[in-house]
């Protein structure tokens, strides 16, 4: 072939070739759903704690991976984590390069707080890690084991002072839950709250409390370094590469994850939500944030799509109900549901007080102790109520009571029925709908 020919033909061929090939490049990254110029991931809490390393580790493996160009982190602190929540979803709706951190300890927090906003106002995106929490003293303490210190919890509850994260939080919550398994009141725990993790390392390391609680990847450099001694951890079994005995094995029966995730701005649409989705699941397999998760003692728990949604929804009435034991006296359960359930108690004894009064006055004859006998039967219902709410919950018991009335005024079981529905009404209005806690019952518990 003469040499002009083939000039001639490469001159053809290779730029065809060229942009054959990138087209199928650019294609191929579109269709994996992994290039994305610009994202905005928020730590709803001061640089150092667990939401921040969260976020710093995404941004090192997004861009390493070469999945996102630039990952801007931003850090917004206060009110664990629920200011920040409150600015993504006002700043960022609609929005669909940004993600917001969250987790154990926020769902706590709007619930102890009885905040405006709540995570069922953003987009669910993915569950990613999940982390045992640590009780750890300084390395001057007197207390070498958990026993030590639980002894010291019998002897002076208020004398044990627990530092960790934002109150209603995990930490919070591990610390009532040992208080708990001890025959401690949870509401005794002399719990002090640190706006984020480096603040409560740092009252820890100054002997400014007695114990600290928090995820093992922010205490580990002092554990590892000696200024910092581990009691106790969290997991169901011994941790590889850590030297710290499980709560379980020291005989306290206590299992608990701080589990953290990643939600979207309100507003998106589907698209941009499988795209994060996407996104994120792609980084989540890769080799960077694997030897992240080996490097900082993290487990992979990732979930993402409809069924993270569903396990935010679960861990609402979980976390609520754990909270509500840990409330001081004064300030136990929501406000609201202080004001609207003894009002519903209220309206009951009206209903059956209008009862009386409707039988008597169509009655030919007044029989008094007919009225005696249902007004005894009535009194009997609400104090077998009230002995029975904790182990049976609020839908049996109060099914209980339906029952129990209508009996005493002649009613028949389609009443009991009636009000076996109408209990159960209340309850999923009163937990899912309002946040109140109501008694699920210890049956019930025992069982699930």
């Amino acid at each position: 072939m003469p040499e002009t020919t083939l000039k001639l033909t490469a001159a053809l061929v290779l730029p065809l070739l060229v942009v054959g090939s990138s087209l199928f490049v650019v294609e191929a990254a579109t269709n994996d759903g992994v290039v994305v110029d610009r994202l905005l991931i928020v730590a709803p809490a001061a640089p150092g704690g667990g939401w921040d390393q969260t976020a710093r580790a995404m941004q090192h493996a997004l861009e390493r991976e070469g999945l996102v160009r630039i990952v801007e982190v931003q850090n917004v602190a206060g009110a664990a984590g629920t200011i920040g929540l409150a600015q993504f979803i006002d700043a960022q709706r609609g929005n669909g390069a940004a993600l917001l951190v969250t987790g154990l300890v926020m769902l706590g927090a709007i619930i102890w707080n009885e905040s405006p906003v709540s995570l069922a106002q953003v987009t669910p995106v993915a569950r990613l890690t999940g982390e045992f929490e640590v009780v750890a003293v300084p390395n001057g303490s007197p207390h070498r084991d958990m026993r030590s210190l639980v002894d010291a919890l019998r002897a002076s509850p208020g004398q044990v002072s627990w530092g960790g994260g934002s109150a209603g939080g995990s930490d919070h919550i591990l610390a009532g839950l040992i208080a708990s398994a001890v025959g401690i009141d949870p509401r005794r725990v002399n719990y002090i709250a640190f706006a984020g993790g480096g603040e409560a390392v740092a009252a820890l390391l100054g002997g400014n409390v007695t114990a600290g609680v928090s995820g093992y990847s922010e205490f580990a450099p002092h554990i590892e370094s000696g200024r910092l001694r581990a009691l106790g951890i969290s997991a169901p079994s011994r941790v590889p590469g850590t030297d710290v005995p499980t709560l379980v094995e020291q005989g306290l029966g206590i299992e608990l994850t701080n589990w953290r995730g990643l939600v979207a701005p309100p507003g998106i649409g589907d698209d941009a939500r499988l795209q994060l989705t996407a996104l994120v699941e792609r980084m989540s397999r890769s080799t960077t944030w694997r030897k992240t998760l080996a490097d900082r003692g993290w487990s992979d728990s990732f979930q993402d799509g409809d069924a993270f949604g569903r396990y935010l929804d679960s861990e609402r009435i979980r976390v609520a109900r754990i909270v509500s034991r840990l409330r001081s006296p004064g300030g136990e359960g929501s406000r609201m549901g202080q004001r609207a359930f003894p009002a519903i108690v209220f309206a009951g004894a009206a209903l059956v007080a209008l009862m009386l009064v409707w039988r008597r006055g169509t009655s030919s004859t007044t029989r008094s102790p007919s009225n005696m006998r249902a007004v005894t039967i009535v009194g009997a219902g609400l104090v077998a109520f009230t002995a029975l709410l904790e182990p049976l919950g609020f839908v049996l018991a109060a099914a209980m009571l339906f029952a129990i009335v209508a009996r005493a005024f002649g009613g028949g079981w389609t009443a009991a029925i009636v009000g076996g529905l109408f209990s159960s009404m209340v309850y999923v209005a009163f937990t899912r709908g309002l946040g109140v806690t109501l008694p699920a019952g210890a049956i019930w518990s025992w069982i699930r």
